[in-house]
C-alpha cells in the first residue's frame, strides 16, 4: 500500500495508473455490447456448450464471451500471435538479426507482431462465425448478418490487442498481464458463488461452510504465491580494486537478488495459450456437435490427458524464460572482465559452474511451485462434488505474479523519478552559482 501511495503522489506515475485504469474500464465496458447480426439469447446458449474451453476463454475475455460481446475473443488471437512471432524470430535468421539491432529493430518486429495479431482476429472470427451459424438473428439476410458478426468480432479482438500495446508503453506493467489479471478478478465473485451452488444439493449448511472455507484456502494460497514470488536468493559479488598513486580504482562491491520465481508468470501464460490453440478452434467451428472428437476439445482443459501435457510445457517454458533472464554464463564473464569473483568462488569457470548450480536450483523450485500450486485443484476437480475449482490455482499464481510484477515496476518508476528530481536539484544549484 505503501508504494501504491507514494506513486499516486508522482504526477508522473499517477498519470500511468489512471490510463491503465481507464483502458480496463473501456474494456470492461465493451464485455456487455452485442455482437451484431446475433440473436443475443440464441448466442449466449451456444457459448455455454463450449464446456471448460469457454470458461478459460472468457477470463481472457474478461467476461465478454460468456455475454456473446463484441470483445468475445479477448486477447487470445494476440497471445497465438505473439507466440507466432516468438519462434519465426527465433527460427529465421534475419528476424532474428533485426530483434538484436536495438530500439529500430524492436520497433520492426513489434510491426509485424501487430500485424499477425490482426491476422489471427481475423482468422479466429471467422471460426467464430461459423460455430455461430445457428444463432444468426432471422431479422437480416443470414450473409450481412455473418459479415457483421465477423466484422465485429474481428475488430474487438484487434481492439484488445491494441489495448495490450497501449498498456505496454503508456501504462504501468505489462499490458497481457494487466488485462488477465482483471479477467481473472472479474470471475472471482462468479466462482466463489458456484462453490455455494455445487454444494447446495447435499446440504445447505455444508454448502455454505464449503464456500467459507473456499475463501479462506484462497486466501492463504495467494499469500504463499505472493511469499513465493518475493522470495529471492542474494549473491555477494567483490570487486578488486588497484591502486594509483593516492587514488583507488574499481568497482564498488554489489549484491545481486535472483528470485525464486525467475521465468515469472508467463509460462502459465504461454503454456494454456499452446496447449489450447486446437480445442479451441475445434469448439469454434462446432460447438453443438456430439461427436466425440469436438465434445473432448470442449472439455479438454479438464481432462486427464490435459495434465501431463501441461507440466512439460510449463518446465520447457519456465527454463526457456529463465535463461532469458539470467544467463549464468554471460554473467559469468561480466564479472570476470570487471575484475570480480563471488565471495568463496574463484572466477572464471568455476563461477560459472555455481551459478549455473545456482540456476537450476532455483528454476526447479519455481517448476514445482508452479506446478503444485495449479495441477491440485485440476486433480481435486476430478470429485463429483468439487467441480468449477480446476483454475484457481492458475488464477491466483497469476494474480500474485501480476501484483509482484505491478510493484516491482512501481518501485523503479519511483526510483527513476527520485533521481530525475535529485539531477534537476543539481542543475538549479549549478545554475545559481554560476549566476553569482
Amino acid at each position: 500500500m505503501g508504494t501504491l501511495k507514494d506513486s499516486w503522489n508522482s504526477p508522473e506515475i499517477k498519470k500511468k495508473l489512471l490510463f491503465t485504469f481507464l483502458i480496463i474500464s473501456v474494456l470492461s465496458l465493451l464485455t456487455i455490447i452485442p455482437i451484431p447480426g446475433l440473436n443475443h439469447y440464441t448466442a449466449i446458449n451456444t457459448i455455454r456448450e463450449w464446456g471448460s474451453l469457454g470458461t478459460i476463454l472468457n477470463t481472457l475475455s474478461c467476461g465478454a464471451l460468456s455475454n456473446a460481446a463484441i470483445t468475445s475473443l479477448g486477447i487470445y488471437p494476440f497471445l497465438v500471435a505473439s507466440i507466432i512471432m516468438q519462434i519465426l524470430t527465433l527460427a529465421i535468421p534475419k528476424l532474428r538479426n533485426m530483434a538484436q539491432m536495438g530500439e529500430e529493430g524492436t520497433k520492426t518486429v513489434t510491426k509485424y507482431t501487430r500485424i499477425a495479431s490482426v491476422a489471427m482476429s481475423v482468422i479466429f472470427g471467422a471460426l467464430y462465425c461459423i460455430g455461430m451459424k445457428n444463432a444468426v438473428t432471422s431479422k437480416l439476410n443470414f450473409w450481412l448478418a455473418i459479415v457483421l458478426c465477423g466484422l465485429a468480432v474481428a475488430i474487438g479482438s484487434a481492439f484488445c490487442g491494441w489495448c495490450v500495446e497501449l498498456l505496454n508503453n503508456k501504462g504501468i506493467g505489462d499490458g497481457l498481464t494487466i488485462i488477465i489479471v482483471a479477467g481473472i478478478i472479474h470471475n472471482i465473485p462468479r466462482d466463489v458463488v458456484m462453490l455455494y451452488f455445487d454444494a447446495e444439493s447435499v446440504n445447505v449448511y455444508l454448502a455454505l461452510g464449503f464456500m467459507i472455507l473456499g475463501i479462506f484456502l484462497m486466501i492463504g494460497m495467494l499469500f504463499l504465491v505472493l511469499l513465493i514470488n518475493m522470495g529471492e536468493k542474494k549473491l555477494r559479488i567483490i570487486f578488486s580494486k588497484r591502486t594509483v598513486g593516492m587514488k583507488q580504482f574499481g568497482m564498488q562491491n554489489m549484491v545481486l537478488p535472483l528470485k525464486v520465481t525467475q521465468a515469472g508468470i508467463m509460462p502459465i501464460i504461454y503454456s494454456m495459450t499452446i496447449i489450447l490453440l486446437v480445442p479451441s478452434i475445434l469448439t469454434m467451428i462446432a460447438p453443438e456437435s456430439e461427436n466425440i472428437w469436438f465434445t473432448g476439445a470442449k472439455n479438454f482443459p479438464t481432462s486427464a490427458a490435459f495434465i501431463p501435457l501441461y507440466v512439460v510445457l510449463v518446465v520447457a517454458f519456465a527454463f526457456i524464460f529463465s535463461m532469458m533472464q539470467f544467463n549464468p554464463y554471460e554473467i559469468s564473464s561480466q564479472i570476470k572482465q570487471n575484475g570480480g569473483y563471488i565471495q568463496g568462488v574463484k572466477p572464471g569457470k568455476p563461477t560459472a559452474q555455481y551459478l549455473m548450480s545456482v540456476f537450476s536450483n532455483l528454476n526447479s523450485a519455481d517448476c514445482a511451485f508452479l506446478i503444485l500450486v495449479s495441477i491440485v485443484p485440476m486433480i481435486l476437480n476430478f470429485i463429483p462434488s468439487v467441480n468449477g475449482i480446476a483454475y484457481s490455482g492458475v488464477g491466483l499464481i497469476l494474480i500474485g505474479g501480476g501484483f509482484i510484477e505491478m510493484k516491482t515496476l512501481l518501485d523503479n518508476a519511483l526510483k527513476a523519478e527520485e533521481e530525475k528530481l535529485k539531477l534537476a536539484g543539481k542543475d538549479k544549484k549549478r545554475k545559481n552559482y554560476n549566476k553569482k
